[in-house]
């Protein structure tokens, strides 16, 4: 695939509605490509079109949408791959809820036959895709056994080591093994099946950054800001579901460039996007290769300080906990992670804690405003 003329490689992207997709398909725009985004039902194309106006109208709109209103259904992708000439594909649909009331069809079919079934879509229908990119989740490589586990740096060679039966405990734990078990499926299938397409996983810890996909009710954000906004509305105490983060922005992406550029093998440098700046520069990635995208490690306690710090007449009106303002993290300490893989490989340039609470929190206020017109 050429990065120096995007615009004549049109990419397929699953869940273009969702928090991370909403960004992916943001970034893909800006650069040029023309982008056909799925979507479940056809009323979640309107906020896109509307914000992505100037892309998705007139004769040539560089943004289409195709409904897929069921992604773990055999051949669901079919269609779409077939009406199309993709050279790639971004598959970052997937359920993140932890209340699933049944494991095996809300959490593990979504997850491992949405992804077997891209894939094998891809390889019966559509020759003409080169890179597949995959979002997976840190959660295919946390060891949760291991606990804070404080001398370890997670890196892309780490796999949890949880099993589909231990997933069917409860709806935490069936999350995390359907990550696991999709992402172990497709690198089962491309190691099988030895398709035209390479393959890419993004593997994400806790991913926040402000929701700018459509939001019509603050109690229906997507988990991770909802964890947030919790804090901001006093309605729950600081606590971490993993030591290490990432700015939503800085995971859509890494997507991008895992597209954008050529193998190692083949290119030992190309252009690609830096994350801060956006503009092009040199760098290189390699394609069949997983990347755990993090900007290191985080305490929850540090959104109450900020909360504290920057807003607070609003602590004290909604009675925000204070938390433990001295102590960011347990005395005996905790893992950290080693994101050297992405910023070689793919040149990112991660967001800091604060920037990414400056836009959180902003948004939500914007977002408190804008429904309480409605």
């Amino acid at each position: 695939m050429s990065s120096s003329n995007p615009a004549a490689s049109p990419v397929l992207l699953t869940g273009a509605n969702g928090f991370i997709g909403f960004q992916i398909t943001r970034f893909l725009l800006e650069k040029g490509y023309d982008v056909v985004g799925t979507v479940r039902s056809e009323s979640k194309t309107k906020y896109l079109t509307e914000k992505f106006s100037k892309f998705a109208n007139g004769d040539k709109p560089k943004l289409r949408f195709a409904v897929v209103e069921d992604i773990a259904k055999p051949g669901a992708f079919d269609q779409v791959l077939k009406e199309n000439n993709f050279n790639a594909v971004i598959h970052s649909s997937s359920p993140f809820f932890q209340t699933a009331k049944d494991i095996e069809k809300q959490l593990y079919e979504p997850a491992i036959e949405g992804t077997v079934g891209i894939l094998k879509s891809i390889h019966a229908h559509a020759p003409s895709v080169k890179r597949v990119v995959i979002t997976s989740s840190f959660a295919s490589i946390m060891n949760k056994e291991k606990g804070n586990w404080p001398e370890h740096a997670y890196t892309e060679e780490d796999w949890n080591p949880i099993t589909r039966e231990q997933g069917l405990q409860d709806p935490a734990v069936g999350y995390t093994a359907s990550k696991k078990l999709a992402e172990e499926a497709a690198w089962d299938f491309v190691k099988k099946q030895k398709p035209s397409f390479s393959l890419t996983t993004i593997c994400p810890p806790m991913v926040y950054g402000p929701p700018e996909q459509e939001v019509t009710d603050l109690s229906k954000l997507n988990t991770s800001a909802a964890d947030m906004y919790a804090l901001f509305t006093g309605q729950k105490e600081a606590s971490n579901q993993a030591w290490i983060w990432v700015d939503v922005r800085d995971v859509a992406l890494a997507h991008v460039l895992a597209i954008v550029s050529p193998p190692l093998l083949s290119a030992p440098s190309v252009k690609s996007i830096n994350a801060s700046s956006y503009q092009l520069q040199e760098s290189s990635a390699a394609p069949n290769q997983r990347y755990l995208i993090s900007s290191g490690r985080y305490s929850a306690q540090q959104f109450l300080n900020y909360i504290w710090e920057n807003y607070p007449d609003r602590a004290k009106a909604k009675k925000i906990s204070k938390g433990t303002p001295g102590k960011l993290y347990p005395e005996e300490g905790t893992y950290t992670s080693d994101n050297t893989k992405s910023r070689k490989d793919l040149g990112l340039t991660y967001r800091d804690l604060d920037t990414m609470m400056d836009d959180t929190f902003g948004r939500f206020k914007e977002l408190e405003a804008i429904i309480d017109q409605n």
